[in-house]
């Protein structure tokens, strides 16, 4: 029997899958031994972005879409490309779903139109209010060649290419498996012009896509064309050296990354082959320092270097259903810093340049979460600071363990300073911390156990600890 596509459950069952695939990632991003697929998995999430929770139909199928980009995270771009296109998550994100003949300039073209300035070759590469494309330069590579840039023809063009693509949702006699669904009658079978250079200057192109080309090889070409082209290789390797090495990379290692690009676009492993470049340059070994940590990178790595314990949802606490929904308060208290995983509101994804995150939001709120992350309230995540500590160490002692620990560089004698004496409250730094005899710590010996806790999310909120 056919599977069917349910829709009669409620709202909380429906995105159930969203929920699980980010505390999965949650997890990953702590636990797993493959950091760098990590960053990658989320570097082409962000570059993809889908907000999982603006339809239900999103959320529920959000496993799907997350599958698509760990599977080609480190592969073919092309590829990953196509499934991108095909997958529920896109496809009713930018409304490609109802891309059908007819209707203004080829149906629906906000896929299309994010396929170009987004996705491939970028807004540097887009001739705003331009329509001459016999006046349009040509590149070339190898035997191959384009339009330099595309406009907003090319964005209607590659629309109706995609027309007829859509999900299997029960309705227009379609059937109701939430498949994608190649529905012949939608598509616009005219000849279509995408990227086509000009044979001379001032001659225009012909058509590229032939009379009666059919769905499926009008909808894969078109994403294959914009993904072949060699500025689409520059725009995608300069994304990936702004997120590895630094906000402004050198130009130099965005050209060696986009000939490697070029020349592997039908490897399977092509992304990989890329990224190794990028990493094991000299431009990448001299750039430490030139990026800050967004708010999760900075909390998921707070969390590693402190060998946290996730929680786990429990029915209730005290007979308190509400209490034991951990992670629901832990997104919730995550997302006030700005850097909401799957949940970017915009196509663009969360912006990476340092400038964007150095505000007073996002800083304060993830400093806070250093400490509420353990709270019940706030996470419930099981940190034991003072229990990783080795005994008998002095305040000189423990700073230096845990800047070792927590930084991937030697510090500043500044930093260390600081932490040293805040953690000797005035005592000998060359001793193990003491109470205070008077207020606030009385003499208690848990109030050692609290200087020693924050002395180590201090450290946490210092900008060392933020660069990378």
């Amino acid at each position: 029997m056919a599977a069917t596509c349910r829709t009669d459950l409620d709202w909380s069952e429906r995105v159930r899958p969203y929920v699980e695939v980010r505390v999965a990632t949650w997890l990953r991003a702590l636990y797993s031994r493959r950091q760098l697929l990590e960053v990658l998995v989320d570097f082409w999430h962000n570059h993809f972005n889908v907000r999982a929770d603006a339809d239900s139909r999103i959320a529920a199928t959000w496993p799907d879409y997350d599958r698509i980009i760990r599977t080609h995270a480190l592969g073919n771009f092309n590829a990953m490309l196509l499934d991108v296109t095909k997958s529920v998550a896109m496809m009713y994100y930018l409304n490609n779903v109802s891309n059908k003949a007819g209707g203004g300039e080829g149906g629906n073209e906000n896929f299309a139109r994010e396929l170009f300035e987004l996705h491939t070759l970028g807004s540097d590469n887009y001739l705003k209010f331009y329509g001459q494309r016999e006046n349009i330069p040509v590149v070339e590579y190898g035997s191959e060649r384009f339009a330099a840039a595309y406009i907003d023809y090319d964005v209607y063009e590659a629309s109706r290419c995609l027309t007829g693509w859509t999900i299997a949702n029960g309705r227009d006699g379609r059937p109701n498996t939430g498949a994608f669904y190649l529905m012949e009658a939608w598509h616009d079978n005219f000849p279509k012009t995408v990227l086509a250079p000009a044979p001379l200057p001032g001659i225009s192109p012909a058509p590229n896509f032939p009379f009666n080309n059919g769905a499926q090889r009008d909808g894969e070409t078109a994403p294959r064309l914009v993904a072949r082209h060699p500025r689409t290789g520059r725009n995608l390797c300069k994304k990936l050296c702004q997120r590895l090495v630094a906000d402004d990379p050198p130009e130099s290692l965005i050209d060696r990354a986009t000939t490697v690009w070029m020349e592997h676009r039908d490897s399977p492993d092509q992304i990989r082959r890329v990224v190794e470049t990028i990493l094991l340059s000299p431009e990448a070994k001299n750039t430490f320092g030139r990026k800050i940590r967004r708010p999760l990178e900075a909390i998921w790595a707070f969390l590693r270097a402190t060998n946290a314990n996730a929680p786990n949802d429990v029915p209730s606490v005290n007979g308190d259903a509400t209490d034991g929904n951990y992670w629901q308060r832990l997104f919730w208290s995550v997302d006030q810093t700005g850097h909401r995983l799957f949940g970017w509101d915009t196509p663009t994804g969360h912006p990476e340049r340092a400038e964007y995150w150095a505000n007073t939001n996002a800083l304060t709120r993830t400093w806070s979460t250093f400490y509420t992350i353990s709270q019940s309230w706030g996470g419930n995540f099981a940190i034991d600071i003072v229990g990783q500590t080795p005994a008998g160490l002095s305040c000189v002692g423990i700073v230096y363990f845990w800047l070792q620990r927590m930084l991937a560089y030697t510090s500043s004698g500044d930093l260390r300073t600081l932490l040293i004496n805040f953690l000797a409250q005035g005592g000998d730094p060359n001793q193990p911390p003491q109470p205070l005899r008077s207020a606030p710590d009385w003499g208690s010996a848990e109030a050692v156990r609290d200087h020693i806790n924050a002395m180590v999310q201090l450290l946490a909120m210092s900008p060392e600890f933020w660069l990378r």
